[in-house]
């Protein structure tokens, strides 16, 4: 499986930003990267080195940014295979939450609430249907409604009365990475993960 790395994914950020505009410094970089200005600054200048930047410098700070031929082409090749990896990503959280969504069918639960209402959540709700569950509650913090039920807020998980809480959140640098949950979150006996 091909696996994105946040490395990439950064420089296809910096990639698509640079071919809709040339105005870019490391302090707009960072904050649209979600990084230090240092990093933003070494990626970059490494994107410089490697040819797929070209820079005109018009004064100490105003620096504009170009593709060249070889940064058009990285451009496509990055967006190949984070496209490859979404669809890996879906294929993969859909397999795992029909199964997750089967066994809580099969221990007699019925109830379920999400924790996180993103793209995972999508993909989770079709198990959910799949197996004649009942999605009760949904806990997040940057979505008011999921489908047609108002979001809580992560606070007051522990009030839950669902039977299951099914994570829906993944850590966005480690998509699949084991068993995520947001730092203010506990683990307790009635949360399963998709991943």
């Amino acid at each position: 499986m091909v696996k994105a790395q946040k490395h990439d994914l950064m420089e296809l950020e910096i990639l698509k930003h640079v071919d809709e505009t040339p105005l870019l410094n490391n302090r707009k970089a960072a904050n649209k990267l979600g990084c230090s200005v240092k990093l933003a600054h070494q990626l970059l200048g490494n994107m410089v080195s490697r040819g797929l930047l070209h820079v005109k410098k018009h004064h100490s700070r105003r620096w504009d940014y170009f593709l060249t031929p070889k940064g058009i082409a990285e451009k496509a090749r990055l967006t190949y295979e984070f496209l490859d990896f979404s669809m890996q990503f879906y294929k993969e959280a859909r397999k795992t939450s029909s199964q997750v969504c089967k066994d809580i069918a099969a221990s007699g639960k019925k109830t379920v609430a999400f924790l996180g209402a993103g793209d995972l959540a999508e993909i989770v709700y079709l198990g959910v249907k799949e197996w004649g569950l009942e999605l009760t509650e949904v806990f997040a913090e940057n979505h008011k409604k999921f489908l047609d039920i108002s979001t809580k807020p992560l606070s007051s998980l522990d009030e839950s009365e669902a039977d299951v809480i099914i994570v829906c959140l993944y850590d966005k640098s480690q998509p699949m990475s084991k068993r995520y949950l947001p730092s203010n979150i506990k683990p307790c006996e009635n949360i399963c993960w998709v991943f």
